[in-house]
């Protein structure tokens, strides 16, 4: 191989090495963008989990304060009711 012949192929290696880098810089930029993005979602997800599970809590407690206010209710009106039919109607 001449000496031309060599300059030729290393002028092709440096311009496929320049072709190939440029693309693969702008993927490795990207793809480190992607990964704090998905941290960062991570992170906000736990947050938000963390929230609903505080107001599932919540819920469920005034649920139950509902629910023995709901029993003193029925029992109230299951005593009216059995009251009424000794008295002839109230």
């Amino acid at each position: 191989m001449s000496e031309w012949g060599v300059v030729g192929v290393l002028a092709g290696l440096a311009g496929l090495a320049a072709t190939l880098s440029a693309p693969m810089l702008r993927l490795n930029t990207t793809m480190t963008r992607l990964a704090v993005l998905v941290e960062e979602l991570s992170d906000k997800l736990g947050a938000l989990e963390r929230e609903n599970r505080r107001q599932h809590e919540r819920l469920d407690a005034s649920l139950e304060g509902a629910r023995g206010e709901l029993r003193g209710h029925e029992t109230r009106i299951t005593v009216l009711e059995r009251g009424s039919g000794k008295n002839g109607g109230i």
